[in-house]
């Protein structure tokens, strides 16, 4: 485990130390700020909620961030096109404007590194990250993802320092425990649940239906679409979950990621963009019965199960078999298959590991060196959406309506518009009828460049706004030119010895 933060240096050149690094990249992570900051050590653990849920509440909100994701879909893919079409009349035309995702986020270094799920980001183009009770709108650069633990790093540019969540320590959770649960379900923003801890260490569940490495804290507190990346808190506020999933067909049941997967990956993720993972080219079974395990004499009736072995594949070259019962993993003892394929995938490729093997009814030991996993490197992905010059100079684009509409000569309609704009913090949303501009209508294209063509640059305008049977007013004030949200949002894999993207 780090301390503050920091991975120790290994003692000697070739040991890998925290998480089976690399000496390269351990000793770049010691070089590097601090990743997160860890929770006070308490000689107590609180297991009942604290005196005031309140002041947890409002201590650890501003740390916690909204995350719109935009992908190049059709937004007849999009999950949350019908709840964004009857909430805000943002939903457009599906198959003609892009996937907006929603989910959740937060802050666990002052210089903006947020941390999410991947799921939230996945094929983005664009993340605008909401910040703050007034819900700033940042653009997010992508630092890294890693699929197997659905974890993503994210980092937004602006005026530091923002602020932070401690780390918790999720091995220390206790089934029956408080927590509390920040998120923006359903796009519903900064929303609080509270339950308990229901079963940790839940393997046997996979919400995703992709392979992966999952170890769900499994809780009662409301967990929704848009909850997702958001934290699950203890007693103390300190972060000891990432949540994750809800059960659909279920009420009540809940999954988040152990902050301890983040304490693996996350320095992966920061220096590299990645996680490079082994593989050993072996299958095990789930379980092993305990009539299984007399079948093969099994001493203890501990171990687990080998059941196929890939040709060419590193326990193929180091002798192993289907039948083979793994005892053991570089000495530590061996119960469940998920340990078996957690150690293997986070220990540096090219590693040597011994393996305690109960066969034919003896003990042996098989030394197994082990290859980088296919397919685990890094995939930069496509480029970000730029903001459109006839978006300009709130960051939305009109048209007009169509002849044989009710609505055509009265008004000019939004046809997009920029996530991260000043026009989208305000309120205005896609869909709108735009009827005037500081009091002076604009019944079509000519009559609004003609508007906004003598505005000031640095003035407040006034938008009369019809969205469905009701009218609004919205004040909306250019963003100056030099905003965080000019930012790319992807940026080349981070350096450790870099706090930038």
């Amino acid at each position: 485990m780090f301390t503050n933060g920091r991975p120790p240096l290994p003692k000697r050149a070739g040991v890998p130390t925290f998480g089976r690094m690399t000496l390269a990249l351990a000793l770049l992570l010691a070089a590097a700020p601090r990743l997160w900051t860890d929770a006070p050590a308490g000689k107590e653990r609180f297991t009942a909620p604290p005196t005031s849920i309140a002041a947890l509440v409002h201590s650890s909100m501003p740390a916690v961030v909204g995350i719109i994701a935009t992908t190049a879909r059709g937004a007849d893919n999009d999950p949350f096109h019908d709840f964004l079409e009857r909430m805000y009349g943002q939903g457009g035309t599906p198959g003609e404007t892009p996937v907006r995702g929603i989910g959740t986020g937060f802050f666990i270094r002052s210089d903006g590194l947020v941390v999410t799920n991947m799921h939230v980001v996945e094929g983005a183009t664009d993340i605008a990250v909401q910040v703050g009770e007034e819900e700033r709108v940042y653009r997010g650069t992508l630092l890294g993802e890693d699929d197997a633990t659905d974890l993503a790093l994210l980092k937004i540019e602006g005026s530091a320092p923002f602020p932070v969540l401690p780390i918790g320590e999720s091995e220390k959770l206790e089934v029956g425990e408080w927590v509390v649960a920040i998120g923006n379900p359903f796009g519903l923003s900064r929303s609080v649940t509270t339950g308990i801890v229901s079963f940790k260490g839940r393997r046997d569940v996979n919400p995703s239906g992709r392979p992966g490495y999952y170890d769900f804290i499994q809780t009662d507190a409301a967990i929704n679409p848009g909850n997702s990346g958001g934290p699950l808190l203890d007693a103390h506020g300190a972060v000891i979950g990432i949540n994750a999933a809800v059960n659909p067909s279920g009420q009540g049941i809940g999954f988040a990621i152990p902050i301890a997967q983040l304490k693996d990956v996350g320095p992966h993720l920061f220096a590299k963009g990645h996680v490079t993972r082994s593989y050993m080219g072996v299958s095990v079974q789930e379980a092993m019965s305990p009539e299984l395990a007399e079948s093969f004499g099994v001493p203890g009736g501990k171990g687990v199960l080998v059941t196929e072995v890939a040709d060419d594949g590193p326990g193929a070259r180091a002798g192993l078999r289907p039948g083979d019962v793994v005892t053991s993993y570089d000495g530590e003892p061996l119960v469940e298959s998920y340990r078996m394929r957690w150690l293997t995938a986070s220990t540096t490729p090219g590693r040597k590991v011994k393996l305690g093997v109960w066969r034919n009814g003896r003990a042996v030991e098989a030394s197994v060196v082990l290859a980088e996993k296919p397919g685990s490197s890094w995939k930069p992905s496509r480029a970000p959406l730029a903001m459109r010059h006839d978006q300009e100079p709130f960051g939305f684009a009109i048209e007009e309506p169509p002849t044989d509409d009710g609505d055509h000569g009265r008004g000019v309609r939004v046809a997009s518009i920029d996530l991260r704009s000043p026009a989208y913090r305000a309120g205005v949303r896609q869909g709108d009828l735009l009827l005037e501009v500081d009091g002076s209508g604009v019944p079509d294209k000519a009559a609004w460049r003609k508007a906004i063509g003598s505005l000031p640059s640095a003035a407040v305008s006034r938008l009369y706004v019809r969205r469905g049977n009701k009218t609004l007013f919205f004040g909306l004030r250019r963003d100056p030119p030099d905003t965080a949200r000019a930012e790319p949002a992807r940026a080349e894999p981070a350096r450790a010895v870099d706090a930038a993207k």
